[in-house]
């Protein structure tokens, strides 16, 4: 009976280890609803791949903001490897701080469409050309101050305003049940927007104090689990 009584005991201190290993701040509500100030112009905005485009980087920015890439907005019009890529980056740059540092958002950036281009070879795959300036950005790491415009220091926070427009691409898919967005990367060519231009704020302002208590277990995936387990 001893033997029993010690065996079963330390099962249950076993499975008590197992569900404390697995808990972990909760996961922060994303905040994705934007006041916009002018209107998107330009022969490509009724472009279905540029629609996607426009919703993406409103959405994508908000999980930016509460580390959280697994709201529905966001995992129905991205694939699977792309939100997982900024996921784990986000998670990476938190446990690098001070030296790296997420990143939070005042708003989405603001582009306009210099070209749509279907790529040759991939005929499921186009490429979406856009002049881009981001919006505001808060920051912890001083590295990431240097030359990139107009700064502000609040508390140890960076806030860091882009002073000019750069060459930038989407990459987008057509799967299945729609257009999704497959990553992209940014020039370091400057440009000048062509059409007009609508500048986003959210109208939940990102929380700086986050910056300051996150760590990389806060950060979920596309599938609402940690990414740093």
């Amino acid at each position: 009976m001893n033997t029993i009584r010690t065996l079963t005991t330390a099962a249950v201190a076993g499975v008590i280890a197992v569900l404390l290993a697995g808990c972990g701040p909760a996961a922060v509500p994303v905040h994705a609803e934007v006041e916009w100030d002018g209107e998107n112009t330009g022969e490509f905005e009724d472009d279905p791949r540029v629609q996607v485009v426009r919703e993406y980087v409103v959405q994508k920015h908000a999980a930016d903001n509460a580390f959280n890439y697994s709201d529905p907005a966001l995992t129905e019009i991205a694939t699977n490897a792309t939100i997982f890529g900024m996921a784990t980056s986000t998670a990476s740059s938190i446990r690098q701080s001070p030296l790296d540092s997420a990143t939070m958002w005042e708003g989405p950036p603001s582009f306009t469409v210099t070209d749509v281009v279907k790529r040759k070879r991939q005929e499921l795959f186009s490429d979406v050309h856009v002049c881009q300036r981001t919006a505001p950005r808060w920051t912890l790491a001083v590295s990431d101050t240097f030359e990139k415009g107009e700064i502000r220091e609040v508390d140890g926070a960076y806030r860091i305003e882009q002073e000019h427009f750069v060459e930038h691409q989407y990459k987008v898919w057509k799967s299945p049940d729609g257009w999704r967005v497959d990553g992209g990367g940014e020039s370091t060519q400057e440009c000048e927007p062509t059409d007009e231009f609508a500048v986003g704020t959210y109208t939940t302002p990102p929380d700086i104090d986050l910056l300051h208590e996150a760590t990389p277990d806060m950060v979920r995936g596309p599938d609402g689990k940690r990414v740093d387990d």
